[in-house]
């Protein structure tokens, strides 16, 4: 059982009364003390602004939490959007290498750098928008705000319940790992080649995928046989029966009577 001594003007300061908030992060523990930091001392909170109403014709692309891609950290399909078309919540501006954080459901990680080709445009204000302080590597701290240690934190500061949610003072106070700029630089690399490599393998892979697809509908097309082979170690639901037999296996759902 885990206990804490508080006076309660320590409690009313805080403005919290739960314990998991006043116990220490302990994941961040496991690395090195002198490399720990905390995020206001290796980067700024940026706070721009710009209101794309004001020009309701002009085009821009606008980036939301559904933009980032959660299990890689990066940004996918932006929208394009007219000043006119503009949510109240598109005001943020953001610049090439910024970070930027969901502050909604921030233990999912939507945490992404921002990319050269969307650098001056408009991200919601659900983001905290963090910009590296010179000598850090933005992609190493990319890497550093999404492991399970800044997780944690991240967990600790929230406030709400159906959408928890942090501030950017709570991000400000973050502790991260941060070696030396040599090492960042390592590790950025590493990461991106690794990326590089998983969208090349994403790529053979919807290749081959859309070869059997077409594939398939040629034979169809010309009333003829299909060939395959499955692997012997992947057990395969596919067929009528098979697909019959195991809803036959499955538990009765459990619903309401009154439903049809």
């Amino acid at each position: 059982m885990k206990i804490l001594v508080k006076n309660r003007e320590e409690l009313s300061i805080a403005g919290r009364w739960d314990i998991d908030f006043h116990l220490p992060a302990e994941k961040i523990t496991k690395f090195p003390k002198d490399i720990v930091v905390c995020i206001d001392d290796v980067a700024d909170i940026i706070r721009y602004k710009r209101d794309p109403g004001e020009k309701p014709d002009d085009l821009f692309q606008y980036i939301d939490i559904a933009s980032v891609d959660v299990n890689t950290g990066i940004i996918f399909n932006p929208q394009y959007l007219t000043g006119e078309e503009a949510p109240s919540r598109a005001r943020k501006v953001v610049r090439a290498f910024d970070v930027i954080i969901s502050t909604c459901r921030p233990t999912r990680g939507a945490i992404a750098v921002i990319p050269v080709e969307l650098h001056d445009q408009i991200a919601s204000t659900a983001f905290s928008i963090v910009r590296s302080k010179d000598e850090v590597n933005p992609f190493y701290l990319h890497y550093a705000l999404r492991l399970p240690s800044t997780l944690e934190q991240f967990r600790k500061w929230s406030t709400g319940s159906s959408y928890p949610a942090i501030l950017d003072e709570d991000v400000k106070k973050t502790l991260i790992p941060l070696p030396i700029p040599e090492v960042q630089d390592q590790i950025a690399q590493k990461i991106l080649m690794a990326l590089y490599e998983r969208e090349a393998a994403l790529t053979t892979a919807n290749r081959q995928w859309n070869r059997v697809l077409d594939n398939i509908t040629n034979v169809l097309c010309e009333n003829g046989e299909l060939s395959y082979t499955l692997s012997a170690n992947r057990e395969t639901i596919s067929s009528i029966a098979q697909i019959r037999q195991k809803l036959f296996e499955l538990p009765q759902l459990n619903i309401d009577h009154t439903s049809s």
